[in-house]
């Protein structure tokens, strides 16, 4: 894997000044050769201003434009924060996924460290007509973890039409088990009107082990894989496993290890049957850091080709156990990859440097 050039989707350039961060970022490509990156931004990692912002590059990720803000949320009843990831659809509309938080009370982080759990949220979709400039309202989407769900992944436009995302469930902020401990498959046949979740996407013995971040691609032959960062409730760390759908994401495999002691991973489809993955390392290593994957997944099983190093941080690693915790500590997460209409491939991720949060992309080529 070769890295041609990276650069900032958005660094604060006078933090002496002003306080601003970004972080979770995705990037997708226009049809007409620009890209656009929706990423969160707000006064600090986790703070109760944290909205989507939206940047343009019109030189293939050289250099980006202004972040300008997706959402006006000034007459909303409750103060909210939330994220989206984008993607273009056929028509040339942009369609927004994301949860978002309620945050009534300004003094409450998203996790209670005690308990594991998160703040009450919902899962939305937005659209936009005119290439991210304005959108539509966030229409809330009803799902097994109302009220604590993780929708962190974009839309995927599948062969068939319809739009789908692997979404997760989170405990409540008291601690309380809302749906069983899976992923599931939020899909819709009619273009956002109605969604249903029945489909589990990956799911493991025991309702322990929780599937975060959850990412998928779309196989040549119509396969579907989705990749998943596995943790047990009681503090386990498990590899990043994938599970695999033949038959259009109606039924999907046991999970199935990758040997990868990950986080957060990135996934796109290469020909045939392969697979690009990039796995972020950020515990239980000597060298943390971004890692390329490919690997081949005939015949429902999950052969490493390659494995190798491609993005490490600047800034030494703080061990942390405390899953709840973990977002105080680590220093950078979420790659994502999306392959380009020229064969290369764009990586994005948001790293921390000197308590600044800022999002990144590099492009890549194999």
């Amino acid at each position: 894997m070769k890295k041609l050039f990276s650069s900032f989707i958005y660094e604060n350039p006078l933090p002496q000044l002003y306080p601003m961060n970004s972080a979770f970022p995705n990037v997708c490509e226009l049809s007409d050769g620009r890209l656009l990156a929706a990423h969160q931004m707000g006064v600090a990692f986790e703070s109760v201003d944290g909205t989507t912002y939206l940047s343009e590059s019109v030189d293939g990720g050289k250099t980006w434009s202004k972040p300008w803000k997706a959402f006006d949320k000034s007459k909303q009843s409750r103060p909210t924060s939330e994220c989206g990831k984008i993607t273009e659809l056929p028509d040339g509309r942009l369609v927004m996924m994301g949860y978002e938080f309620y945050r009534d009370n300004p003094e409450l982080p998203l996790a209670n460290a005690e308990t594991g759990g998160l703040l009450e949220d919902f899962v939305f979709w937005a659209e936009s007509t005119d290439c991210g400039k304005t959108w539509s309202e966030r229409h809330h989407i009803p799902n097994a973890w109302e009220g604590s769900t993780e929708a962190s992944a974009p839309i995927y436009v599948l062969k068939d039409g319809s739009w789908a995302t692997p979404i997760a469930g989170f405990h409540r902020w008291d601690g309380t088990e809302v749906s069983k401990n899976c992923g599931r498959l939020l899909r819709s046949y009619d273009q956002g009107k109605t969604w249903n979740d029945d489909t589990v996407c990956i799911e493991f013995p025991g309702n322990t082990v929780i599937c975060y971040e959850q990412r998928m691609c779309q196989l040549d032959d119509g396969t579907l894989v989705v990749v998943a960062w596995n943790e047990d409730v009681n503090g386990e760390r498990f590899n990043n496993h994938i599970t695999i759908s033949t038959d259009n994401g109606n039924t999907f495999s046991k999970p199935i290890d990758t040997g990868i002691l990950g986080q957060s991973t990135g996934i796109v489809a290469l020909d045939g049957t392969k697979i690009l993955t990039l796995h972020a390392l950020r515990r239980d290593t000597d060298e943390p850091g971004v890692y390329a994957c490919i690997a081949d997944v005939a015949g429902g099983k999950y052969k490493l080709i390659s494995k190798e190093l491609i993005w490490k941080p600047n800034t030494p690693m703080t061990r942390i156990n405390n899953f709840a915790e973990i977002f105080a500590f680590i220093k950078f997460g979420q790659p994502g990859v999306i392959r380009l209409k020229d064969g290369s491939f764009m990586m994005t991720l948001w790293l921390c440097e000197e308590g600044q949060y800022k999002t990144l992309c590099a492009k890549l080529e194999l």
